[in-house]
């Protein structure tokens, strides 16, 4: 009787230490997919750079890591590069990129912040900084900010993501004071205050 209970205490360890063994297993390899080699990382912001010498921010925004036909793993990754994030219309474009090199075809570079006009109301969606900067200036109810940035050509904005929408700042060195500006995530100016 008392090794009938040791049986089924050893099994019951057993039991545990595989569990826990194919616990960390997928721990460890869901870490490791969330990691980009820095080779890869490296690649694209020098590409990056190279493409766009007069950007202002350059991001890897996500990756995949995938499985061509021969059975190597490749990374499929999501960058961008924003110009101009000083000025009232800065531009965004998305690049895609597959490393180490794939026989794919690249993409032509996306842009999705181009032309300093944002949507706003119902169905608009401000998902980008650099939106929510055109937005603070063009859109309806933003016409003291138009005219500050009109008065003070060195003003310069900052920006924050806030619950629900930005909040984007504009300063001038020259100016005594500056302006904050609220926007909904659909665009629609909340609130510009004095600053």
């Amino acid at each position: 009787m008392g090794d009938s209970l040791q049986q089924r205490k050893l099994a019951v360890y057993i039991a545990l230490l595989v569990a826990a063994a194919v616990l960390i297993a997928i721990t460890t390899t869901f870490y490791e997919t969330r990691v980009l080699s820095e080779s890869a990382r490296s690649y694209v912001l020098e590409d990056l750079r190279a493409k766009n010498p007069n950007a202002d921010i350059l991001d890897i925004i996500s990756w995949e890591t995938k499985v061509n036909g021969g059975g190597g793993e490749y990374y499929q990754i999501k960058a961008s590069a924003t110009e101009g994030m000083s000025t009232p219309c800065p531009r965004r474009a998305h690049y895609e990129y597959f490393y180490p090199e794939q026989n794919f075809i690249p993409k032509p570079p996306e842009h999705v912040v181009v032309g300093c006009r944002v949507c706003e109301g119902p169905g608009c969606v401000i998902a980008f900084q650099e939106e929510a900067v055109i937005a603070s200036h063009t859109n309806t109810g933003s016409s003291a900010i138009k005219a500050y940035i009109e008065q003070y050509p060195d003003a310069r904005p900052g920006v924050k993501r806030e619950d629900g929408g930005w909040s984007v700042s504009w300063r001038s060195p020259s100016a005594p004071y500056g302006y904050e500006v609220q926007i909904e995530n659909d665009g629609d100016i909340r609130r510009i205050s004095r600053a």
